[in-house]
């Protein structure tokens, strides 16, 4: 199989790959595990701002050890699509005071509130509430960030604190392992806010997962929120029914031709902007017919599951790689 990429022109094994490939070729890899804490704010969001978030993310730090002098790594992921963030327009704070739990971020928060304010006159009179003392906030509340227009700028403030915190505390214990390699960021499933652009500095690149024919809006959207970084795409694919398993996947197109076509579209964007980095297809096979851990059976590889490569599809990945510094380089 690195034979058959090589061949065609591929220069990096994606996320998910066989270890035992790596050296074979330059590849990414991922933290095996993203740093918890015992209770969580909402879904899969720890309690960042405990003592507990710091130790578990210098734990998870230790598996870059193995890795730290391999010259073929490219660089590593922290997570994959946080499952909080898939929540558009998400207050991550709004979660804190409605948690019954009394945790580091709720503390934090009243603490933070008490000095913005003075008083919890000064704050009921911003907010439009009516508590008897600060310490009325560490019982739960249904989305606070209603009461008022203030209310709700200071939550969004103060989330944009917290996700800070759930990004540069595991980047910093990682950069204490592992100085020698590049963080490739979160790979967030989609910018469900501009909050989630907080803590791009602790990166050296900027990654998101893209199911678009063209994903230039969405590299676009990441400069917008600021972010002064290269943009890597961590995922993307097309699929038909003409071949495989009997699902598109999350991107369809009528035929392996247009697969082919498709593949090269979308690659050639993301080579002519500014900011786009790389992008790895999403996957190497296709999917078994009856489906893997989740059921998903995607038409999507470059080869099928007995590793004869879809023709159409990869006459076109070797077309586009013969080109792709030239299309880099505004040539083509």
């Amino acid at each position: 199989v690195v034979s058959q990429l090589k061949q065609s022109g591929l220069n990096t094994l994606g996320n998910w790959s066989e270890e035992k490939l790596y050296g074979r070729m330059p590849y990414v890899t991922m933290l095996p595990r993203f740093p918890e804490t015992k209770h969580t704010i909402f879904r899969d969001f720890p309690d960042v701002l405990s003592p507990e978030y710091r130790e578990d993310a210098a734990r998870c730090a230790q598996a870059l050890l193995p890795y730290r002098d391999d010259p073929w790594m490219i660089g590593y992921f922290l997570r994959n699509e946080p499952g909080w963030a898939f929540v558009d327009n998400l207050i991550i704070a709004d979660e804190v005071l409605r948690d019954e739990a009394d945790t580091c971020c709720k503390q934090e928060l009243i603490r933070w509130l008490e000095a913005r304010y003075g008083s919890v006159d000064a704050l009921n009179a911003a907010w439009k509430t009516d508590f008897t003392a600060f310490d009325a906030l560490h019982r739960p509340m249904e989305k606070p960030s209603a009461c008022s227009e203030q209310a709700e700028a200071d939550l969004r403030a103060f989330s944009e604190t917290l996700i800070r915190a759930y990004i540069s505390i595991p980047s910093q214990a990682c950069r204490a392992v592992d100085s020698n390699h590049m963080i490739l960021g979160m790979r967030w499933a989609w910018i469900s806010d501009p909050a989630l652009a907080a803590g791009w500095e602790c990166f050296d690149v900027f990654s998101i997962n893209c199911y678009a024919v063209d994903p230039t809006s969405a590299i676009e959207h990441v400069r917008e929120l600021g972010v002064d970084l290269p943009v890597m795409i961590g995922e993307f694919h097309f699929g038909a029914l003409d071949a495989g398993p009997t699902a598109t996947g999350l991107e369809a197109v009528p035929s392996q031709e247009e697969r082919g076509v498709a593949y090269r579209y979308y690659c050639e964007h993301v080579a002519a902007h500014p900011c786009g980095v790389g992008c790895h297809y999403f996957q190497c096979y296709d999917q078994f017919n009856l489906g893997r851990f989740d059921g998903e059976n995607y038409n999507i590889g470059l080869f099928d599951i007995c590793l004869q490569p879809y023709r159409a599809m990869m006459e076109a990945v070797s077309a586009y790689s013969r080109t792709i510094y030239q299309v880099k380089a505004g040539r083509c």
